[in-house]
């Protein structure tokens, strides 16, 4: 606690912060006041911040310690105008529609070769061939992971129409450098690992929901919140064993808790806010916006923190936050080591990411939205690997060399990759040296949770 001068006048008031510090502390009470004049005086040492002073004083003359830098993304830089992104749009960039993602296929195209299998389709037969790591306790684990995720429209109903989600509380106003710090040490209260702000891109909405009826979101939502959830590390280790995808499920269901919990939090300072896992807009795009990662060949968002070893969560609003922006040199990195490193590709059990340095602007199916230049993944031979494992697939996250333990050796290696591009070859061949990427014993895992 700090005593301001400038508002202090003991001559005037009757010392109550003295005399609350004193009912509250007693004898070593750290608020001191000298009868025969001057300001109180406060030990900070001692000094507890039950804030009894600051609420007692008439004159408001007593404030808490600002001193402490906000806590920032040391390599996160933030700005207000339109900057330099590392991804490369089409001119003929078509927005898509989230009826087409492959998810949703399942559910609305007959004609998709999969059309009700979920992905749980092949657990049955998995289960009776006694694999480890295939059990019934594993499935179970996994398809009850998702409950959350699946039932938060309940929470926040999902709709077409954005005036749901207005808030009905006073707008809070405040400077965009606080009102951006409080949504940030939100969302780390309520359980991301990763936050960032993009503006709003509209080419990353989706047209449509998954029923084909069009999404209605005025201009003024012009914020996303962007924030990733770390996945246990050895849980996804034993890809595609169902313990893995337990822990995808886990993943889901945690980000589904952050963005309604930060969403309920905007709408509280008065603000509209909208809460968004997999659906109204495209989670990668805007996540490389928020300065978070770059897409890689296995088209998965890569972090500097955690790899590709993250789940995507948005909330849209229309508070004037501070937005942050891609740091282009990691992002550039990102595409220099996938160039060479292919790891994702040849452990992929369906074959379903390119191999090779050149990167095209489509891809094969109706699940791929063209204009991008990258790699396109296959999303229906994915699927159909996904189906006949009886869970999803995390090969491509496992064997990843930035899928590594956010430690000093994971942060030296990324520290390698953006500076010193030419060891990217050695990089890829001492991960297989050490062992990092292959699958490990999903019983061992098991084990660990006893």
């Amino acid at each position: 606690m700090l005593v301001d001068k400038t508002l202090c006048d003991p001559s005037k008031c009757d010392i109550e912060c003295y005399k609350a510090c004193l009912e509250t502390h007693g004898s070593d009470a750290p608020l001191t006041y000298d009868m025969g004049g001057g300001y109180p005086t406060i030990r900070q040492e001692s000094c507890t911040n039950c804030l009894r002073c600051l609420r007692a004083c008439p004159y408001n003359a007593l404030k808490t310690d600002s001193t402490r830098k906000r806590r920032t993304h040391p390599e996160r830089k933030k700005g207000r105008s339109p900057q330099k992104k590392p991804y490369v749009v089409s001119s003929q960039w078509v927005r898509f529609s989230e009826a087409d993602m492959i998810f949703a296929r399942v559910r609305n195209d007959p004609s998709f070769e999969n059309y009700q299998k979920s992905e749980w389709w092949g657990a049955e037969n998995m289960i009776a061939q006694g694999i480890p790591g295939y059990g019934r306790f594993e499935h179970h684990l996994a398809a009850a992971g998702w409950t959350l995720y699946d039932e938060r429209t309940k929470i926040n109903p999902r709709t077409t129409d954005y005036r749901t989600t207005i808030s009905k509380s006073k707008r809070i106003k405040s400077s965009r450098e606080t009102l951006t710090d409080a949504i940030k040490r939100a969302a780390r209260f309520y359980g991301a690992d990763l936050v960032g702000v993009a503006r709003v891109d509209s080419r990353w909405l989706y047209t449509q929901n998954r029923n084909r009826e069009d999404y209605h979101f005025p201009k003024s939502l012009n914020r996303a919140v962007v924030i990733a959830v770390e996945m246990d590390y050895d849980g996804i280790a034993t890809s595609p064993a169902f313990t893995s995808s337990a822990v995808t499920a886990l993943g889901y269901s945690r980000m589904a808790f952050v963005e309604i919990e930060l969403a309920g939090f905007i709408r509280s300072l008065g603000y509209t806010a909208v809460p968004t896992g997999n659906d109204i807009a495209l989670s990668v795009p805007m996540a490389i916006d928020a300065g978070l990662g770059m897409v890689g060949r296995n088209g998965i968002l890569i972090t500097k923190e955690f790899g590709p070893r993250v789940r995507i969560a948005k909330v849209l609003t229309d508070m004037p936050l501070e937005y942050d922006e891609p740091d282009m040199k990691f992002c550039k990195s990102i595409i220099e080591f996938c160039k060479v490193c292919e790891k994702c590709a040849s452990t992929c059990p369906s074959q379903s990411i390119p191999y090779g340095e050149r990167q095209t602007w489509k891809g094969e199916t109706r699940s791929n939205n063209p204009g991008v230049k990258k790699w396109y993944i296959n999303p229906e031979t994915c699927y159909n690997f996904w189906i006949e494992n009886g869970s999803e697939c995390s090969n491509c996250i496992r064997s990843c060399p930035y899928n590594k333990p956010n430690n000093v050796f994971h942060r030296f290696i990324v520290w390698i990759t953006v500076n010193l591009p030419w060891l990217d070859k050695v990089i890829v061949k001492m991960d297989d040296l050490f062992g990092f990427g292959r699958q490990k014993n999903p019983l061992s895992y098991l084990a660990k949770l006893k």
